[in-house]
């Protein structure tokens, strides 16, 4: 049996890769915060799947959250084989009102615990195995609205390349998949102007499929030779 775990994964780009993993016969280990209303539809559809899968609920913005998560994951397997690392914060407080707690929070979620999560599994990591981290457009593009995700992205770019090194020595390759827009609950309040002037920068002229992401997301985890690259899939935003 191969396994992998997928953070933040009960719901849009993280639900799409736990189920894609779960079709291709990994035993998935996905993980939530809060939100138990999603984890409950989130188990729906994988047990439409597979019945190889378990559901672990930590905070993955500190590290009592990373622990519990290591926790259950080497208590219920012998190795992983795939890492994805989808959980993320993001905070829309203007500027002038950004207080250190807004700016800490994203930051340990996006940059912080990435890496202890990582660091706590290293040992767990088979041989060959592969990590994605689920980085953003919006890391390489500036982004004014949030300030602290773009700027925490950027640095999760850098933190997985980083990781290439450390990774070496147990042939395990790590890259970043840099989504553009994408059709998921994060996105269904954009109001309808805001949301045609994105489709406007974008070349093909709309969002991706959550599909479409975890598609190449798990193209990037078993391609034997792809390491140590921040890969965009956005639809050619800023390009129309």
């Amino acid at each position: 049996m191969k396994y992998a775990l997928v953070t933040g994964s009960t719901s849009g780009i993280g639900l799409a890769i736990a189920s894609k993993l779960l079709k291709e016969g990994y035993f998935v280990f996905a993980n939530y915060a809060h939100n138990n209303e999603n984890a409950q539809q989130a188990a729906q559809v994988f047990a439409s799947i597979s019945t190889n899968y378990t559901i672990v609920q930590a905070d993955m913005s500190n590290l009592d959250g990373i622990l519990k998560l290591c926790e259950a994951v080497k208590n219920q397997c012998p190795h992983l084989n795939y890492l994805v690392l989808n959980s993320y914060a993001t905070d829309k407080t203007a500027f002038e009102l950004v207080t250190l707690d807004n700016w800490h929070h994203v930051m340990d979620m996006n940059v912080n615990m990435p890496f202890f999560l990582m660091q706590q599994l290293y040992d767990q990591m088979a041989e060959h195995g592969a990590v994605v981290c689920i980085g953003a457009m919006m890391g390489i593009h500036p982004h004014a609205i949030s300030i602290s995700y773009s700027v925490s992205k950027a640095a999760l770019h850098m933190l997985c390349q980083s990781m290439v090194k450390v990774y070496a020595a147990k042939r395990i390759r790590i890259n970043a998949v840099c989504p553009g827009f994408v059709e998921t609950p994060a996105q269904s309040n954009k109001a309808p102007d805001h949301r045609q002037r994105i489709e406007n920068k974008i070349a093909l002229q709309r969002f991706a499929e959550p599909d479409e992401i975890s598609d190449f997301c798990y193209s990037v985890l078993s391609n034997s030779y792809i390491n140590g690259s921040i890969i965009p899939i956005s639809g050619g935003y800023d390009m129309a």
